[in-house]
């Protein structure tokens, strides 16, 4: 039964609407009709020129319908003569800029630490606050870093996305170097570091930890979208990979003082980036963010 379940989804969804919208075969599919189909033709008219504006059909009788409609499919009917997407990825100076700014914040992002953090919680508090309960501060620690996602839902539109991010990098940066002094040094008392900590994951979570997910989803255009979203997220889970491989080496080398001031530094390289490469992207279209990104090229 639990097989059939699996099974049963699996054999009958087809492709995502994106998808089928560049492939008529695939929607003839779903109509039940022929690609030919003058009900088909004209439903994919509507919907290419709702996303391409520019394009538009003025035809005087029925046989002009069909011949500007085909016109305008002639590239989704021929996709051997359509770029690919990878290829469209890295020789659009656009779509690569985008891919190299996605790229920089969200790997910078991985390499600030929180993962390690997060999977550590409670051997970092034992050593941070030893005189505190480690599953009341891992408790705590969840709270914090949910408070803070809904905080960076709430001011993302409202501040922008490029100045929530560096202030998040920055707070970040600090808790960091703070965290790694006071651990260091034994100069305050346990309850500080602790504060310390959870403030560092409310920074975080407040900008660098979400805000370079809202630029994966606004900078590409849709011919690349989901080839860049795989590639970048396979990038993610392999440095995360990375980092938790050798965050116990870190803390026997360095100490966890001298791993928490190796996360700063990657902090700072992301107020540099996010302060010389990331545009704002609120509140513009995917138009007007390639713009944004060949003008930035231009100058």
């Amino acid at each position: 039964m639990i097989l059939r379940l699996i099974y049963t989804p699996l054999t009958s969804v087809k492709e995502s609407p994106v998808y089928l919208l560049r492939n008529i075969e695939r929607r003839a599919h779903y109509k039940g009709g022929s690609i030919d189909s003058k009900a088909l033709l004209e439903e994919f008219s509507l919907l290419k020129q709702r996303l391409q504006p520019a394009v538009e059909l003025i035809p005087s009788d029925d046989t002009e319908v069909e011949k500007a409609e085909k016109e305008v499919f002639k590239e989704d009917t021929e996709p051997e003569k359509r770029m690919s997407s990878f290829k469209m990825l890295f020789v659009s100076p656009s779509s690569r800029r985008g891919f190299t700014v996605v790229a920089s914040v969200i790997s910078l992002q991985v390499m600030m630490g929180m993962v390690p953090v997060q999977v550590y919680a409670k051997d970092i508090f034992s050593q941070a606050a030893p005189s505190l309960s480690s599953h009341l501060c891992s408790v705590l620690f969840a709270l914090v870093l949910m408070a803070g996602s809904m905080s960076a839902a709430l001011f993302s539109d409202k501040l922008g996305r490029k100045p929530l991010l560096i202030t998040s990098a920055i707070a970040v940066g600090a808790c960091l170097v703070s965290m790694g002094f006071f651990m260091q040094t034994n100069i305050a008392p346990p309850a500080v570091t602790a504060i310390l900590i959870l403030l560092y994951c409310f920074a975080f979570m407040l900008g660098t930890g979400t805000v370079p997910y809202i630029l994966l989803a606004e900078v590409f255009v849709s011919e690349v979208q989901s080839l860049a979203s795989m590639i970048l997220m396979e990038w993610v889970w392999l440095l995360n990979f990375f980092i938790l491989a050798i965050f116990p080496y870190m803390v026997q080398f360095l100490g966890i003082h001298g791993s928490f001031y190796c996360f700063a530094i990657f902090a700072v390289f992301d107020v540099l980036v996010a302060v010389f490469m990331v545009p704002e992207t609120n509140g513009l279209t995917k138009e007007q963010i390639q713009e944004a990104f060949l003008g930035r090229r231009k100058k």
